[in-house]
């Protein structure tokens, strides 16, 4: 099918055909003005690049590149009405479906979604660029944009009209993708559902950003003010630099609490004084509940109106309860599989938690402690315990994880497991600062290019932070073929500490876990081998398995080989002993395991039965934990992952599903009679190769050639011992 260009259209004044296309038209009297931006050819091309190996990122004048997006916005869902016309013309079975639909939605959103990433990287690595101000309403407008495609009931009627017998495995996964997307959107409906489904759906969304905005009042209203600087002392510098309020010198006194994660948490586990942790731990469990002393930010109406609207809208989907819809983008088969998957893991973790606690008491009484050990003391002797036993020091190691050397013991792990080579690749790319570091990706025996990745990975003043987020992946090209295929490429952004006083930049050990975890994801963008960019990489990977990759690389910081070659301290070249690895990943693992279950748990009885979230609480407590339950506990209030966010609701369960997979697929490399490198490749080509072409169930019965279970997460934390340290 042919599809004239966007300026033909116009000077044909065929755009009231087109008066559907939101960012086309200004309402008037009598028709429609359009609004069409000034833009320059170059600038568009220099965008796009489409036949070039790299995008532009100097020299960009913003304006004109909201302009040049604007008009994009405007190609694309014109494109998509093109689409719709079409087959609204032609007879059913008169058409390839690839050829005539699916494949000129890729081309529209390849030029959309490259100009969109050049966007978003310097927004997240340069606000003097792309200011917040400017990128927002980019970003909206692109979200709002990129979903026209599955909201539309011609091509979805044209994807369930499909023979799927006649398709191959990656075209029935872009098949089934655009079905599903279609059903959650709400196109089976009957018009007059349609609207009351619609109306639902903006009510709930409005209800998340309101309970959000409540919860951020609420920890907005504490104030924890520190003076002494002897209760700071042992302090991590990022910590201080959190809570300092002059951020030019984190060291000067005074210091600030605040209730975010990333401040309130870690203040706990450091501070000294009891009665200081107490105070900011109690705040943080009244934030947007009943207990909180102003009711307008009480968020426990807000918890049960949100359920209540998402429990309509499933159930005008055809769906029982709001967790069994969120199954179509899971993995798991059933809420009873996961129910009695977890359930498993607690058997285990449970007993062990009890332990453990024991051990911390029988340790912090030596220490001079003289009171029971409660909620908001354990996260701080359990690091007093972890130093003891095993010299582990936040501080201390990580003085022996120089950027550096963790990239060359990352990159070595890289070719020793799945045969690639990586390669610095300077002035090869047009970068955004001189930070910026670009890669190659070659097979070890094949000189040709397979991909291609930035990295910026130190803290600026000009980049993004956000609370809870370590780093952003952005793709600018997927691994796919549709119109042609192109050098895969994708950026990688952190915000790791920079150079200081000449002395490289140090990570501590969650660090290089994030960066092993988020290079797991860029591995699985780049190494992809499918031919659609609709299930590349991480797009259309179930919900519950988007962290197979990241935790399967997370697995060989505890291999003593690997440990090894990503640690030297800057100075002595020293390395830190390898030999209590498996204990240090161990420690306190039922007390941290049974805190996700029970988040995890709570959050899938929210979501299937309609019991209170308060009733829920006090039903649930005593079965995770063994300290007593506070009387202003209101978890699900201040559940900001789940109720503010509709893709978490009923998915927080994820992450620990993630790792059981990535547990069971890892046990492999431990067999005696495997070599690594074959199973490496093995891994490549499947988790990596199929990216979301393929179901991820299918692809570990590919890789194990069987079902996964729960036995070697439970082994690998030490869930299953019988005495605890």
């Amino acid at each position: 099918m042919l599809f004239v260009s966007r300026c033909t259209r116009l000077c044909q004044n065929i755009i009231p055909k087109h008066k559907n296309c939101a960012l086309t038209r200004v309402p008037s009297r009598n028709g429609y003005i359009v609004l069409l931006p000034e833009i320059s050819k170059d600038l568009t091309e220099s965008l796009l690049q489409v036949n070039a190996d790299h995008p532009s990122f100097t020299g960009l004048d913003i304006k004109k590149c909201e302009n040049t997006i604007s008009n994009q916005f405007i190609d694309f869902e014109c494109g998509i009405r093109d689409i719709e016309d079409y087959l609204n013309s032609v007879e059913d079975g008169k058409y390839d479906l690839f050829k005539d639909v699916l494949e000129p939605i890729e081309n529209l959103s390849h030029k959309f979604d490259q100009i969109w990433a050049v966007l978003k990287t310097l927004y997240l690595a340069d606000s003097s660029v792309m200011p917040a101000r400017i990128y927002y309403p980019i970003h909206n407008k692109a979200c709002m944009s990129h979903t026209t495609k599955y909201n539309s009931k011609p091509i979805y009627e044209a994807c369930k009209k499909a023979d799927l017998s006649k398709l191959t495995e990656e075209q029935v996964a872009v098949v089934n993708k655009f079905i599903k997307e279609g059903k959650l959107n709400g196109l089976e409906l009957s018009e007059k559902l349609d609207y009351s489904f619609k109306a639902n759906k903006q009510k709930c969304s409005a209800k998340q950003k309101y309970f959000k905005i409540r919860l951020e009042m609420a920890w907005s209203q504490f104030q924890q003010i520190i003076d002494n600087p002897q209760l700071v002392k042992d302090f991590p510098e990022d910590l201080l630099t959190l809570m300092a309020l002059n951020k030019n010198n984190p060291k000067k006194r005074p210091w600030k609490v605040a209730l975010t994660w990333g401040t309130a948490d870690r203040f706990i586990e450091y501070c000294p004084d009891r009665d200081l942790r107490w105070n900011v731990w109690q705040a943080y469990e009244k934030a947007g509940s009943p207990a909180d002393e102003k009711r307008e930010l009480n968020n426990g109406l807000e918890v049960e109106e949100i359920r209540k609207l998402r429990l309509e809208a499933a159930e005008k989907l055809g769906f029982k309860n709001y967790g069994e819809l969120s199954l179509i983008t899971k993995m798991a088969p059933s809420i009873s599989v996961i129910e009695n998957t977890l359930l498993t893991i607690l058997d285990k973790a449970r007993p062990l938690q009890d332990k453990e606690i024991e051990s911390l008491q029988n340790f912090s009484n030596k220490k001079g402690n003289e009171y029971p050990i409660q909620m908001w003391d354990v996260s701080y002797w359990a690091r007093l315990q972890k130093k003891e036993l095993f010299g582990y020091d936040e501080v201390q190691w990580s003085e022996y994880f120089p950027l550096d050397r963790v990239l060359d013991g990352l990159f070595e792990l890289c070719r020793r497991l799945y045969g690639i080579r990586i390669l610095e690749m300077p002035n090869r790319a047009d970068v955004w600062h001189p930070d910026v570091k670009y890669y190659e990706i070659i097979h070890e025996n094949d000189p040709s290019i397979v991909a291609g990745f930035y990295l910026d990975l130190c803290s600026r003043p000009q980049k993004m932070k956000a609370v809870g987020e370590p780093g952003w992946l952005v793709t600018h090209r997927t691994a796919s073929s549709i119109p042609k295929k192109v050098l895969p490429l994708t950026a990688l952004i952190m915000n790791f500490p920079s150079m200081q006083n000449k002395n490289p930049s140090l990570l501590s050990f969650d660090q290089v876990k994030i960066l092993f975890g988020k290079f797991g994801h860029l591995l699985q963008n780049v190494l992809c081998q499918v031919h659609y960019a609709e299930v590349s990489g991480l797009s259309n990977v179930e919900w519950d398995a988007v962290g197979i990759t990241s935790n399967f690389m997370i697995h060989w910081l505890y291999d003593k080989d690997t440990f090894d070659s990503i640690n030297s301290h800057y100075k002595t070249g020293k390395r830190l002993p390898n030999d209590q690895l498996t204990e240090m990943k161990q420690h306190m693992a039922g007390f941290n395991t049974c805190d996700e279950l029970y988040k995890s748990m709570i959050d899938i009885k929210m979501h299937t039965i309609k019991t209170n979230w308060n009733d829920l609480v006090k039903e649930m407590w005593s079965n995770y934990y063994g300290f007593p339950l506070s009387k202003w506990n209101s978890f699900p209030c201040r559940f900001a992952e789940v109720m503010s966010n509709e893709q978490g609701a009923a998915s927080y369960y994820s992450g620990l599903w993630s790792r059981i997979i990535a547990a069971d697929v890892f046990q492999s490399f431990k067999a005696p009679d495997e070599t690594t490198k074959n199973l490496g490749n093995n891994f490549r080509d499947t988790f990596f190769a199929f990216g979301g072409s393929c179901p991820s169930g299918e692809i570990f019965r590919r890789f194990k050639g069987r079902d996964p279970n729960p036995e070697a997460f439970i082994s690998d934390l030490g869930l299953d011992k019988d005495d605890s340290n």
